[in-house]
C-alpha cells in the first residue's frame, strides 16, 4: 500500500510539474523565434537555466522512488498527513525537489514574456503577432502570478516539518486549510496553463487548413486574456467541502461557470473559420476534431 502511494504522488507529480508545464515551455521557446522572425529569445542562457533547474529538482522527485523515500501523501501534499503522519524524507524529497522545479518554470515565463514583447520584428505590432504567441504571453504571465504561492506554501511546509513550526497545526494554531488555499491558488491557473497553450496549437492549424485567416481574431485574444484572469478566481471549487462560508461558496462557483464563456467564444469562432474556409482535409485536422 505505501509503494502503490508513493507512485501514485509521483504520478500526479510527472504529470502536472515535469511534463505539462516542461513540454509548453520547451515548445514555445523552440518555435516563438520562428513565428516572430527572430534569431533567438533574448535569454537563452535563462532558458538554460531552467532547463537544468527542471531536470534537478525531476532527478530528485523521481529518484527518491529506488530509496524507498519517495512522497506518498498525494500530489496536492495536504497536511497534516503530509506533516504530523509523514514520518520520513519523502515530502521533504517532494518540497526540495520541487523547489528547483517552481523556479525553473518561473525562469522560461520571463523568457517568453520578454520574447513575445521584445523580439518582434519592424512592424509587427503587438495586435498583429500569431494567436500561438498571444496565448504564450498569457500562460507565461500566469506563471509569474500563480507560482509564488505555491512556493511559499512549499517553504512554510518544509519549516514545519524541519523545525516544527505550526503553520498547518490546527492543535498549535495553525490551520491546515491555508494550505490548501496556497496550493489551489496555484492549482487551478495550472489547469488553465496547460490548456490554454493546447488551444493556441489549435488557433494556428485551424485557419492553416481552412486556408483562410482566422475569425475573430480579437474575440480570440480578449478570450485568452479573459480566460487567464479569470482562472485565479476558481480555486475554492476545489475545497467546496471545507466548510467556507455558503456566500463565498456561491461566488465560486458563479465564476467557475464564468470561465466557460471565453472558452466558447474560442471554439465558435474556430468553427466559423472552418465554415467560411475552403478545408483541406488534414491529419492535424483531424487531431483537432478529436480534440474537440
Amino acid at each position: 500500500a505505501e509503494k502503490y502511494n508513493q507512485i501514485f504522488t509521483l504520478h500526479g507529480s510527472v504529470m502536472m510539474f515535469l511534463f505539462a508545464i516542461p513540454i509548453f515551455e520547451a515548445f514555445s521557446i523552440l518555435f516563438l523565434p520562428q513565428m516572430l522572425g527572430a534569431r533567438e529569445l533574448p535569454f537563452p542562457r535563462l532558458s538554460a537555466y531552467g532547463f537544468w533547474a527542471f531536470l534537478i529538482g525531476g532527478v530528485f522527485l523521481c529518484g527518491s522512488i529506488f530509496f524507498d523515500a519517495a512522497p506518498s501523501g498525494g500530489w496536492f501534499m495536504y497536511p497534516p498527513l503530509t506533516s504530523v503522519y509523514q514520518p520520513g524524507d519523502g515530502a521533504d524529497m517532494w518540497l526540495f525537489g520541487f523547489s528547483f522545479i517552481e523556479v525553473a518554470a518561473i525562469a522560461a515565463s520571463v523568457e517568453l514574456i520578454v520574447g513575445v514583447l521584445k523580439c518582434r520584428p519592424p512592424g509587427m505590432r503587438i495586435n498583429l503577432i500569431p494567436l500561438y504567441s498571444w496565448y504564450v504571453l498569457v500562460s507565461a504571465a500566469m506563471v509569474l502570478f500563480a507560482f509564488p504561492p505555491l512556493i511559499a506554501g512549499s517553504l512554510l511546509l518544509e519549516l514545519e516539518r524541519a523545525f516544527k513550526w505550526p503553520f498547518f497545526d490546527a492543535a498549535r494554531g495553525g490551520d491546515p486549510v491555508l494550505w490548501q488555499h496556497l496550493f489551489w491558488f496555484f492549482g487551478h491557473p495550472e489547469v488553465y496553463i496547460i490548456f490554454l497553450p493546447s488551444v493556441a496549437l489549435v488557433a494556428m492549424i485551424v485557419p492553416t487548413f481552412a486556408r483562410t485567416p482566422i475569425v475573430g481574431y480579437s474575440w480570440i485574444v480578449l478570450s485568452a486574456i479573459g480566460t487567464g484572469f479569470l482562472s485565479f478566481g476558481l480555486w475554492v471549487h476545489h475545497m467546496f467541502t471545507t466548510g467556507l462560508p455558503g456566500i463565498s461558496l456561491a461566488l465560486f462557483s458563479a465564476a467557475s461557470q464564468a470561465v466557460a464563456i471565453p472558452t466558447g467564444v474560442q471554439i465558435f469562432c474556430f468553427i466559423a473559420t472552418l465554415l467560411v474556409g475552403r478545408v483541406q482535409k488534414s491529419l492535424p485536422l483531424l487531431y483537432v476534431f478529436g480534440g474537440a
